[in-house]
């Protein structure tokens, strides 16, 4: 304090960090390009991303499970609330924002957004080779001409570069 306080300075509320929306509108991206629900998903998402690009993950997610009050068996909106859960926890894998990707999972086993979102919060957690096991398996999902493949491929390549460094300083760490 008596270095850094300056008591002439008036009072004032702490200001919270302002989040750049620009990494949660990338991967509201990704999950709309993986969709495939073109139906009555797409009514829903098209606000939810909205409200999600802005920054205000529990709008958006609260307004995804008014989707699914109407659509309970649509997976697509089902992995939308668990990505706007995730985010809404920072990038951390909350137990709502699991049973949300486990519940698109059952429905649709093959879909490869909950896979890879997995992988996302595992990455975040710092389990790199669990991440990369997921990110593997989005990846073994994708059709031939699906739009997110190469983005995926490409960060798929740079955690398995990542892992490979890892490997190669704790075998020089113990050497």
């Amino acid at each position: 304090y008596a270095l850094q306080g300056r008591p002439s300075l008036p009072p004032a509320p702490a200001q919270p960090p302002t989040a750049s929306t620009e990494g949660a509108t990338q991967l509201v991206e990704i999950r709309a390009d993986m969709d495939e629900s073109f139906g009555s998903a797409k009514r829903w998402l098209v606000t939810a991303d909205s409200f999600a690009k802005q920054g205000d993950y529990s709008l958006s997610a609260a307004y995804i499970q008014s989707g699914l009050r109407t659509d309970p068996q649509n997976a697509d909106l089902w992995s939308a609330l668990g990505l706007q859960l995730m985010l809404a926890s920072e990038g951390q894998m909350s137990p709502p924002a699991q049973l949300a990707f486990d519940k698109a999972r059952a429905i649709r086993p093959n879909y490869p957004a909950p896979y890879y979102f997995a992988g996302l919060a595992r990455l975040f957690a710092g389990d790199l080779d669990g991440a990369v096991l997921l990110w593997e398996k989005t990846v073994s999902l994708a059709t031939p001409n699906a739009k997110w493949k190469t983005r995926i491929e490409s960060q798929l390549k740079a955690a398995k570069a990542l892992q490979a460094q890892t490997t190669q300083a704790e075998s020089n760490i113990k050497s």
